[in-house]
């Protein structure tokens, strides 16, 4: 075959006369297995091969991949029933009808509209080689993709599925199968109109018994013979009788999609609006965790009180012996630091406010906030107790303070007498006189225990 020698035109194809002169009719099981090997070859090799330009992608244009989709999924085609039955209500219903059956069960009237599509596919893909044929683009004995068949090939085997579709056998079981599946409608649509009581009884039965008679069968259309349609005609014929019924289901798509988009937005919008409560009670929680901890009394968590050193008297003991005066109890109650301002229990807590150690914030965080307060509450009350200890124990040493100065002088006294020859002998073993009591020494702040 030279490279400008084009592919051999198809048979012709099944007429109206040669169907009515077949005296016999292929079997439903043999045309329907054509049928989807077919298109299911012809919708993948649209994917894997660029010869027949881009596959179509609108699922709602009446295309061949479209339709064999619909067979799939159990879908139905337009009403059979002439168009003074149909309503807008019944146009609308009929886009969710689906089929019991499985596409390879369906009844053969349901293979209409893909005979249609198939014969117009195969035509067109029949020009479109010899077109690249003769423009010079490729030859016959090419191959269609890598590892396919050659465009011969292809061509040799669309000619034995185009003698199969066109033959009259077929067309007489395709014509039979759409003529008995539009009485068969009509019939439904009788029984709907006495079920509706638009008609009575009566007239259904007469006109049910008609409609099976010769005169009426013969006048019910049948398959549409297309072998003088040229493919954009058989478009046209598809695009007319599903058009309305394809544009109802966009706009249900439409609907179902929008409504999924604000279902969608609405649980985001949910979920984000229960992710910001719960940050805003955890947030809540750690500002009231922080507030209790304010509010909780500084104790020995927080700083420790330095314990009061034993007083000392201002100036060495010779010098006090010396000079027999009596000690400087203001200078040495500031150097022991125990009624001082500076390093009072208060004083010191005023230091160093809101100091907390890190341990002890961590607790806090992982205790719950009952425990927090019981927690408070008891540091409150070992920090009011810690006081009155603080102000015994400073008391105690005060009085101490005051013993050892009686002491001394007693143990003067002791010896002043002795140099003297006084009879009386040293005081018995851990007498001690009274505190000598300074006149304008202020004791009430030792009193608040």
């Amino acid at each position: 075959m030279s490279p400008k020698t084009l592919l051999p035109d198809f048979a012709v194809a099944v007429s109206q006369m040669a169907v009515e002169a077949a005296t016999t009719a292929y079997p439903t099981d043999y045309i329907v297995e054509h049928i989807l090997k077919l298109s299911n070859y012809l919708i993948n090799l649209a994917g894997t091969c660029n010869l027949f330009g881009k596959p179509e992608l609108d699922i709602y244009s009446p295309s061949l991949s479209t339709l064999f989709d619909r067979l799939q999924k159990k879908q139905v085609g337009p009403s059979l029933l002439p168009h003074g039955f149909l309503t807008a209500e019944r146009i609308h219903g009929r886009i969710y009808e689906r089929a019991d059956e499985e596409a390879t069960d369906r009844p053969l009237a349901d293979y209409e509209d893909i005979y249609y599509a198939l014969v117009a596919r195969m035509q067109e893909m029949h020009q479109l080689l010899n077109l690249r044929i003769d423009s010079g683009f490729n030859v016959a004995s090419e191959d269609i993709s890598e590892g396919g068949p050659s465009i011969a090939e292809l061509h040799n085997s669309l000619s034995e599925y185009w003698n199969v579709l066109n033959n009259p056998s077929c067309g007489k079981a395709l014509d039979d199968a759409i003529r008995e599946a539009r009485l068969e409608s009509l019939r439904h649509e009788l029984v709907h109109q006495v079920r509706e009581k638009n008609m009575k009884a009566e007239e259904a039965h007469e006109q049910l018994s008609q409609l099976y008679s010769s005169d009426v069968y013969n006048g019910i259309l049948g398959l549409n013979f297309v072998q003088d349609w040229a493919p954009p005609m058989i478009g046209a014929y598809l695009e007319s009788k599903y058009r309305r019924m394809l544009d109802l289901e966009k706009e249900e798509a439409v609907v179902k999609a929008r409504l999924s988009r604000r279902q969608a937005k609405m649980k985001t919008m949910r979920e984000a609006l229960a992710a910001k409560s719960a940050e805003e009670k955890l947030i809540a929680r750690r500002h009231a965790r922080n507030n209790a901890r304010r509010a909780a009394p500084i104790c020995d968590v927080d700083y420790e009180v330095s314990r009061p050193t034993k007083a000392t008297p201002v100036g060495s003991e010779d010098a006090t012996k010396s000079t027999g005066a009596e000690p400087n109890t203001n200078n040495m109650y500031h150097s022991t630091g125990k009624a001082s301002m500076q390093h009072s229990p208060e004083h010191q807590a005023q230091l160093h406010p809101g100091h907390h150690y890190e341990e002890h914030t961590a607790a806090y965080y992982n205790q719950p906030i009952e425990d927090i307060i019981a927690h408070q509450e008891m540091l409150k009350a070992a920090a009011q107790w810690q006081v009155k200890e603080q102000r015994v124990s400073e008391y105690s040493e005060y009085l101490r303070a005051r013993a050892s100065q009686g002491a001394q002088h007693r143990i003067e006294a002791s010896q002043s007498s002795v140099s003297s020859g006084s009879s009386f002998g040293p005081p018995p073993p851990g007498y001690v006189l009274g505190p000598f009591h300074h006149p304008d020494m202020d004791y009430s702040q030792y009193e608040k225990f």
